[in-house]
């Protein structure tokens, strides 16, 4: 035992020795070491700002027990692709299945909290009972929801903790007490804890409820929402039971839909199967490859920092061969000089971790405020302990990537040639391969950075180009809640009538409207409707997108009018009821036809009784609603006092500016109800930016890393050059002596970078051409080896390289050959 403690204690001995030799050596090659820490810290701070948010979004589990069993579940429809569900059809899948301990329901809904001070907007989450089962969470006070209170009358909440602590001030005796939520009484039966938060969202939850007010009927002909089994706008989330994986049960509830399809065809024909995926997966999305890819382009940077680093080693090693030798011939044996030089590594790599690792707290801040807000996990983005090992994980890779190639070669110097030569000699044919290797992957890295960074380039400027179909200057857009206990559909027409009459006297104000989907934002409706002449049977009956608009809309949002007539003040709430239709609506479903004058069934309507056949007034030019890069979907609209589907978004165009114009709409608003909130106030513009955020993000952050790859490719390529040039001074003034020209050597000199770089560009393109498919889900009408993009960045890269090159090239020109030859 004594004898393992003295070996240890003797290693450590000698561990501290190498460090502090290599401490030595740092201090002694200042300009060196701060070029090869700053390289590193590039490398270090890139991946661990990157892997922080690739960690958080990508890999940290849900905060929920045995979070692995938590499954989203969904119905997939004809054309293969996820859709949301009807109450009707949870309850049936609820019933039926065999496979989940617990499934639940929800959806989002805005509301209005009162009787707790100054009205309140506030973002509920409508759920069934069994929804805190499901996820496995307890609340911190009080209960969660039984079943009896989905049935209509049974009005209960449970308060998230910020709202208990920030509305209520953290009131221990809030269990039982009654809230106002759109102008109807709650009771309070739980509070959630400190930091629950579902559905994981850039906007976390105030509250939930149960689905009870939509079971209710405020008028005798009222149709619930718990019977409309074409209403399809809930999400369904289940816990599987133990033993049971996502296949049997998506299996199992594969056969459920089926067989509603079959039992319900009008409703449900359409529905082909059902998916069960991991919440976290469904959470993540299309986040997961764009973040994977950029993971991938910062390892590239990585790399690349560690094959300049192995050059400046290499570099370095040229005027240590005596030293070398020296201890060699002292005794100290290849494995002990291997050691001593890949210490000397770990003391560079481990100071570029540190100032790497101030860079990355820097860059995640500056990630956060990079990353869209509609993204999920935004605000759980930090450097916590996984990514501290991950740090240290690549800063020993960093040493041993950069230091192990070097130390190696040195390890292998002739002693007795060493010593009579004065370690004044090169170290070779191969010393000068492995160098110009390191500059060829550098190139080759490089390359494949800036084409993938060139292709989300060209892919976001043709995105930027995408007419949207209307005009964003210039218009503010602010939403508000109409309480349905105090507002019938009668009087909700009256007020936005009278509030769009106000808006339109303010000063300023060019024009006003309201509409119930705002393009570009989430909230988009589809409804299936009949044509008239055709007779289609119920589920055979063509889908598109409904929108409620009032009057001057067209004109506010700048749309185009290609035929017949807008909106105006014929269109009221008992009169001849119309709809106006997109362009592509148009040329779908009347080819060759003028559709004005024909007339439609949309099967929706806000008054009891059956679905009125609405006249085509008009046309308009399409519109880009759900994304720059989402192709406009057929669309018809219909005159919002003719379809009452809560407070429309009103959208003000003005000459002022967005933070003039809201306090204009709020002090309105308030005039008129004092308990009707303003909430979710932006500019188009700002909706517009918001849209394309995740295409910009990856945009920014891959150019930047291409930025960093570009400036070490030509730092690299500089230092093997300079190390050629210094080592060929002899050669070249034995050259200029017998006759050559300071042109002669500049082209020998920049043709040996040139052919590195050659070989660099082309080994990147192929790269490049094999490897950036994986990009193709990132990209907008842009192929993956765009030619144009291949050419431009070959271009860029090759000038940087022959810069690179020539800086050296000019100094070996202008070498005075007596000094030359004199030079050994």
């Amino acid at each position: 035992m004594h004898g393992i403690s003295s070996g240890i204690a003797t290693s450590m001995d000698t561990f501290l020795k190498d460090v502090k030799f290599a401490l030595r050596m740092v201090r002694q090659a200042p300009g060196f070491s701060i070029v090869a820490i700053v390289t590193l810290a590039l490398g270090i701070g890139a991946n661990t700002a990157m892997f922080s948010v690739v960690r958080t979004v990508l890999m940290r589990p849900l905060p929920f027990p045995e979070p692995d069993r938590i499954m989203a579940v969904g119905s997939t429809n004809n054309s293969k692709t996820i859709s949301s569900d009807s109450l009707p059809d949870f309850l049936d899948d609820r019933a039926r299945n065999k496979s989940f301990e617990h499934l639940a329901m929800y959806f989002t809904s805005d509301k209005t909290l009162t009787g707790t001070g100054d009205p309140l907007h506030i973002q509920a989450t409508v759920v069934s009972a069994g929804f805190f089962e499901t996820l496995g969470v307890r609340p911190a006070l009080g209960r969660t929801f039984t079943l009896e209170e989905e049935q209509p009358g049974q009005h209960v909440t449970i308060l998230s903790d910020s709202m208990w602590h920030s509305r209520f001030g953290g009131d221990p005796k809030i269990i039982g007490r009654t809230v106002g939520i759109d102008g109807r009484s709650y009771v309070v039966v739980g509070v959630m804890p400190a930091g629950f938060e579902f559905p994981i969202e850039s906007s976390p939850r105030d509250l939930w409820i149960t689905y009870s007010r939509y079971a209710e009927k405020d008028m005798p002909d009222d149709t619930p929402i718990t019977t409309q089994r074409g209403a399809h706008f809930i999400q369904m989330v289940g816990r599987l039971k133990p033993g049971v994986s996502p296949l049997q049960a998506q299996a199992e509830m594969s056969g459920i839909v089926q067989s509603l399809a079959q039992q319900y065809p009008d409703t449900n024909s359409r529905r082909t199967g059902a998916i069960v995926n991991p919440q976290l997966e469904a959470l993540v999305g299309e986040t997961r490859p764009a973040l994977l890819i950029l993971l991938a382009a910062v390892a590239f940077v990585l790399m690349i920092a560690c094959a300049n680093i192995a050059n400046l080693l290499l570099a370095r090693s040229t005027g240590r061969t005596r030293e070398i030798a020296i201890r060699a011939a002292l005794g100290a044996d290849r494995f002990r000089i291997i050691r001593q030089l890949i210490t000397e590594s770990i003391v560079l790599a481990v100071a570029g971790a540190a100032l790497g690792s101030a860079l990355a707290s820097w860059a995640v801040t500056l990630l956060v405020r990079l990353y869209p807000s509609n993204l999920p996990r935004l605000a759980q983005v930090s450097i916590d302990a996984p990514v501290l090992f991950f740090t240290i994980g690549i800063t020993f890779f960093s040493a041993i990537a950069s230091g192990l190639f070097p130390a190696l070669d040195i390890s292998r110097t002739n002693i007795e040639q060493a010593l009579r030569q004065g370690g004044r000699a090169g170290l070779g044919v191969k010393h000068k391969r492995i160098r110009a290797s390191l500059v060829i992957a550098e190139t080759a890295l490089g390359m494949l950075l800036l084409v993938g960074a060139g292709l989300l380039i060209r892919s976001y400027q043709r995105l930027n180009r995408v007419e949207p179909g209307f005009s964003p200057q210039g218009i503010a857009t602010a939403n508000f809640d109409l309480p349905s206990s105090r507002y019938d559909n009668d009087k909700s027409d009256r007020f936005v009538r009278d509030l769009l009459r106000n808006l339109r006297a303010q000063p300023g104000v060019l024009d006003v409207a309201g509409v119930s989907q705002l393009p570009m934002g989430n909230n988009h409706a589809s409804v299936s409707f009949d044509i008239e002449g055709k007779n289609i049977p119920q589920a055979n009956r063509p889908v598109a997108d409904i929108v409620s608009a009032t009057e001057h809309y067209f004109e506010t949002m700048k749309i185009p009018l290609l035929q017949g007539r807008t909106f105006d003040e014929r269109d009221q709430r008992k009169s001849n009821q119309v709809t106006i239709v997109s362009r592509s609506f148009a040329e779908k479903y009347f080819p060759g036809e003028n559709p004005v004058g024909k007339h439609i069934q949309p099967g929706a309507t806000d008054s009891p009784g059956p679905e009125p056949w609405r006249e085509i007034v008009g046309v308009v030019g399409d519109v880009h609603a759900a994304g720059l890069s989402v192709a406009p979907e057929p669309t018809y609209y219909v005159p919002y006092p003719q379809l009452i589907w809560g407070a429309p978004t009103i959208v003000v165009r003005s000459a002022a500016s967005e933070s003039m114009v809201v306090p204009e709409i709020r002090n309105v608003v308030h005039s008129m109800d004092g308990e009707i909130p303003l909430f979710d106030t932006r500019s188009m513009d700002d909706l517009m930016a918001l849209s394309i955020g995740r295409e910009r993000f990856q945009t920014v952050l891959l150019c930047c890393f291409a930025g960093i790859a570009l400036l070490l490719t030509a730092v690299g390529l500089y230092g093997v050059m300079a190390y050629l040039v210094g080592q060929r001074t002899r050669e070249i003034g034995i050259r200029m002596a017998l006759g050559a020209s300071r042109r002669d050597v500049l082209s020998m000199v920049m043709g040996s970078g040139t052919r590195l770089a050659i070989i660099g560009l082309v080994l990147g393109a192929i790269g490049g051409l094999a490897l950036t498919r994986f990009m193709q889900s990132m990209l907008y009408q842009v192929r993956t080896h765009d030619p144009l993009t291949f050419a431009i960045v070959a271009f860029v890269l090759g000038s940087v390289a022959l810069f690179a090159s020539y800086i050296p090239a000019r100094r070996a020109a202008n070498v005075d050959p007596m000094v030359a030859l004199r030079y050994d």
